[in-house]
């Protein structure tokens, strides 16, 4: 999903991106990224910022990618989730086999409570920012 429509492009207007990928990846966890992320990656490779009118965090670098959901412990904690982004205890999150993206609260593995659940990476974006303008 490269940014080309009006509200991706201000969603991500003050966003600092990180450039292009040394290396593409298209899993993590063994789990199988998804195509809108994965073309939003080959042309940004993540970066941290202001995301819309509401929301701040950042996109790991895939080559980060392993090592951030090692590190997380997400193959235990959050069973069929790969963890990509997120600011402070907020992870953000995409379940294949589910075909959802969500927020997680990194101090709870509980699923019930996750939120922000959106079915593409694009819907993800935008209840993000709505959701914390509530």
């Amino acid at each position: 999903m490269p940014i080309k429509d009006a509200e991706m492009e201000e969603m991500f207007r003050d966003f600092g991106f990180n450039g292009r990928p040394e290396k593409m990846i298209s899993s993590v966890n063994g789990l199988e990224l998804p195509e809108d992320y994965l073309a939003f990656m080959h042309e940004h490779d993540g970066g941290e910022g202001p995301l819309g009118e509401n929301n701040y965090g950042r996109f790991y670098r895939l080559e980060e990618l392993e090592e951030v959901n090692e590190d997380y412990d997400v193959r235990n904690s959050w069973p069929g989730y790969a963890v990509v982004g997120g600011i402070d205890d907020s992870l953000w999150a995409y379940n294949p086999s589910k075909k959802i993206w969500c927020q997680i609260d990194s101090c709870n593995i509980d699923e019930d409570t996750y939120y922000t659940v959106s079915g593409n990476f694009r819907e993800f974006l935008i209840n993000m920012d709505r959701e914390l303008a509530d």
